[in-house]
């Protein structure tokens, strides 16, 4: 089916407009409105006792509920919808906030509260605000049966957007299989299928042995083609070729070609992959490793606060590539 994401946009802003619910259409004052309502909401957030936080009640009122669900939905079309509407996702994770602390606790409460620490992140590098909103997302959810719908959603934005930051990567295991199974018991099955993918990343950069990574790698990747998750799976298909690569499993072992993928199949359609700048550095192809670095691909992706928790290992072989091919070059001269 055709993603028709403006098309949604536009039908939820309609009906919550109808709910007594707001949000600008225009990307210039929704920009200027997003940025006033993050810094606003951050402070709110800030200045609010803990205890209150803590013993926030559960929201009763049927509209403020109903409102709160198509925010969330509206929240995820924004996301989808790339920059230009982004500006409506920070709103309705500030407006979600606003809403639990002044009417309690409803399904999307920890989650957007997460949100908001991945934002406070990306918008104003405030790495200690960020961990304690991603800490009082973690005990909302584990103190309250209604929020546990959004476990998945929760362990992926906390472990894999922020809390990288302050804690080692060999603890997160644990909470992402959590946040897999339970979204497979809720039917969030995206982002399920995103917490098992990023428990393989973790095993990676925690160093565990590379044909560990490569059976997880399968067994995952069968799971996520079932639930026609295929941009998950086609995640997992490069770091299976990675590890058969860099264990001399592979007749070619400096491309991404064999037994999990052909690269000119899938990275040369849809873009160098971020893996794809490991395997070239360890291979010694520096000037292609150096070309990929210079394109403007996933510029967002790549942001050290906010960004994904291996965007560290990619700087690392990025510059590393780079380093190299200055040496090359000056040497030629």
């Amino acid at each position: 089916a055709e993603m028709r994401f403006e098309d949604a946009i536009g039908l939820f802003l309609t009906i919550l407009a109808d709910l007594g619910c707001r949000f600008p259409r225009y990307r210039i004052v929704g920009r200027l409105e997003a940025l006033v309502s993050l810094r606003r909401t951050v402070s709110m957030v800030k200045q609010t006792p803990v205890e209150m936080l803590e013993s926030l009640p559960v929201m009763t009122n049927s509209s403020k509920l109903v409102s709160a669900a198509l925010m969330s939905r509206l929240g995820l079309c924004a996301w989808f919808g790339g920059k230009r509407s982004f500006y409506l996702l920070i709103l309705t994770i500030t407006k979600m906030v606003q809403m639990t602390l002044s009417f309690g606790l409803f399904e999307f409460s920890a989650t957007s509260f997460s949100d908001l620490g991945w934002m406070t992140l990306i918008m104003m590098g405030d790495v200690d605000a960020a961990q304690s909103f991603a800490e009082l997302a973690l005990k909302m959810e584990e103190n309250n049966k209604l929020l546990w719908t959004g476990k998945a959603k929760l362990s992926v934005v906390i472990y894999v957007h922020i809390l990288h930051h302050v804690k080692t990567l060999h603890s997160f295991s644990k909470p992402l299989l959590e946040g897999y199974q339970s979204g497979m018991r809720t039917g969030d099955k995206s982002f399920a299928m995103w917490a098992l993918l990023n428990n393989v990343v973790v095993l990676y950069m925690t160093g565990k042995p590379l044909k560990v990574i490569e059976e997880q790698c399968q067994t995952s990747i069968t799971q996520t083609v079932e639930l026609k998750e295929e941009e998950k799976a086609s995640c997992l298909r490069t770091y299976w070729q990675l590890s058969l690569n860099l264990m001399g499993s592979s007749n070619n072992t400096v491309e991404f070609s064999g037994k999990a993928m052909d690269e000119k199949e899938v990275l040369l359609s849809t873009g160098p992959s971020h893996v794809t700048c490991i395997l070239v550095k360890m291979s010694g192809r520096y000037e292609l490793g150096a070309h990929l670095v210079i394109k403007k691909g996933d510029q967002q992706y790549l942001k050290i606060k906010g960004g994904n928790f291996i965007v560290q290992t990619f700087w690392f072989h990025r510059c590393l590539c780079l380093y190299a091919m200055a040496r090359t070059n000056k040497i030629k001269k």
